[in-house]
Parts: structure tokens; sequence; C-alpha cells
């Protein structure tokens, strides 16, 4: 019996059954090649922008202890891996949200951990998976959701008088900017007016990477960006991302359950158990041998991957 998200997904007699059978099982649906957005990303001849060392993180549920991973500039990283092992707890301790500790370099430079304006003002956001009770202001319009972080973090959007002594909300700029995430994003809303708790979940989710994108960020982890959307909304999302970082050049690092869809975007894939990076390997790797990585078979390794 194999099981995947607490369902039964696969039941067949023991006799015959081979590891990479019940590997490719447990992850789950094959991408479809149309789907994938195969690239050419020479990572290696790239700058590392990021690199975590002995990272630990205390955040119920997740489990992060002695996490090492460089991240280059411009890849879109993705990080996957069983419930529980630590995907989770990787972003919400690297932008402070929970306790951690170890050692964060970002650009060459140090960051100071637990205190997330540390990791704002140089340059990364993070999109949470808990959109509706870390990414949005749930009373507030679009327009508000959107712009917030950029004008707290770095005063876009506003008007500055005498030197910069006064400073005042540029309505006008708020909102041409919305309007463009809304329909470069195709966010679905009576208007830029509208509350976000209005939307769907879908909408929900291109608010909280438009919000994102308005802090134009040099680096943004992005944690279970599909999570409780339809399918239709799913692909919009992941294009988006792809998007994003071919025309901005932003690094991405996507944490998601969804091994697949991090093999339609992303350009390598770490898998995190018992609180640690087990491997890393190319995308384009047949999804049974990172079920294997799940399952703690280092032979998936001999595919082109790493450590």
């Amino acid at each position: 019996m194999v099981m995947r998200d607490g369902k039964i997904i696969k039941t067949v007699p023991a006799e015959g059954v081979v590891i990479t059978d019940i590997a490719r099982w447990m992850v789950g649906r094959d991408v479809n090649t149309a789907q994938r957005q195969a690239r050419e990303f020479d990572y290696e001849n790239k700058p590392v922008i990021l690199s975590l060392e002995n990272l630990w993180v205390d955040m119920p549920g997740e489990v992060v202890r002695n996490v090492n991973l460089n991240v280059h500039q411009g890849e879109i990283l993705g990080i996957g891996g069983m419930a529980g092992q630590g995907k989770l707890g990787i972003p919400n301790g690297a932008m402070g949200l929970f306790p951690a500790g170890g050692k964060i370099t970002f650009e060459g430079k140090q960051i100071e951990l637990n205190n997330p304006r540390n990791f704002l003002n140089a340059g990364m956001a993070f999109v949470s998976e808990d959109r509706r009770g870390v990414g949005l202001l749930l009373d507030e319009t679009l327009e508000w959701n959107i712009s917030f972080t950029a004008m707290q973090v770095q005063e876009k959007y506003l008007k500055k008088y005498l030197g910069g002594a006064i400073k005042w909300r540029d309505q006008d700029a708020i909102e041409a900017e919305t309007s463009n995430y809304v329909k470069q994003m195709e966010i679905r809303c009576t208007s830029t007016k509208q509350k976000a708790k209005e939307l769907s979940g879908g909408n929900q989710q291109k608010v909280c990477l438009a919000k994102a994108f308005a802090v134009a960020p040099k680096l943004l982890f992005v944690s279970e960006p599909t999570r409780g959307i339809d399918i239709g909304a799913k692909s919009l999302v992941l294009k988006a991302l792809r998007k994003y970082n071919e025309e901005s050049g932003t690094t991405i690092i996507m944490i998601s359950s969804e091994l697949e869809e991090l093999r339609a975007i992303c350009d390598r894939i770490a898998i995190i158990s018992d609180g640690k990076v087990f491997g890393i390997l190319p995308a384009t790797t047949d999804s049974a041998q990172f079920g294997l990585l799940m399952v703690g078979q280092t032979s998936a390794l001999q595919e082109g991957g790493s450590v």
C-alpha cells in the first residue's frame, strides 16, 4: 500500500514490486512534456547569490537541522520532500519568521538572522504558504495589498516634499501599478479597490505574487504557490514565476509538495529529508529518482546529482 498526502494511491501485491515503482507512485503524476518549460541554464558558471550553512529552524511540524545549500544567481531552484521533513521550515527560518541559527550569506555579505527586515533590506522577498494568515491584508484593497510592503520598506509610491521631510502617498502611481499587475497576471476582480478577502484562492495567490514582484527582489522565496487553487490558476501562477525570472533575472527558490510542478519550471531540485539536503538533481531527471531520494536511496545521485 502506497500513500500520498494522507490518501491511498496504490495497492499492489508486494511480490515483484521494485523500489523505483514505489518511488514513482510516491511523487505522483508525471508532468506532461509540453508543460515542462525546459531551458538551458549553466548554473555552474553563475555566481552564488545565497549560501545557507548549518541552518537550523525551530518551526512547529518541521524538522530543519544542518541545512547546507548554495543558490546561483538567476536560477530557479526547487525544494521538495515529504511532509514535515523541513522544506517549509527553510524559507520561514531564512526570512526570520521562526527562530533560526547557522549562517546565511547573501551577495557575499552575512545577514543577521531572526529579523525579517534585514532580509527585506538586503533585497529578498517571501511569498508564504499561509497566504491568508501571513501573505495578505484580507480587509484591505488590492491596491493596498500590492503596494504596502514596497511603500514601507523601499518608500516606493510616495511623493516627497521639503527634502523628504513630508511624505504623501502617490495614489495615482499605486492605482497604475495595481492595474498593470491585474492585467498582466489575469487577476479576476471587480476593481483594484476590491478587498482581498473577496477574491478566490487562485486570485489571492496572484495578489501575493504581485506584492512580491512590486518590491523588485533580487531573490524570491515562494512557498507552496499552487496550494489550494484550481488547475487553471496553477498554470498561470507557474507561468508568472517563470516569466518574472526570465524578464527580471530574479533568483527564485520555489518550495512545493508537488514535485511535478517543480520539474515544470525549475532548473535544479533539492530534496530535503530529515531536516537536511539529501541530494540535488537536475529538474529533467526522471521522477522516480527524486522519489528514491525522498526515501533515503542515494543511488539517485548517480544520475548527475550532488549532495
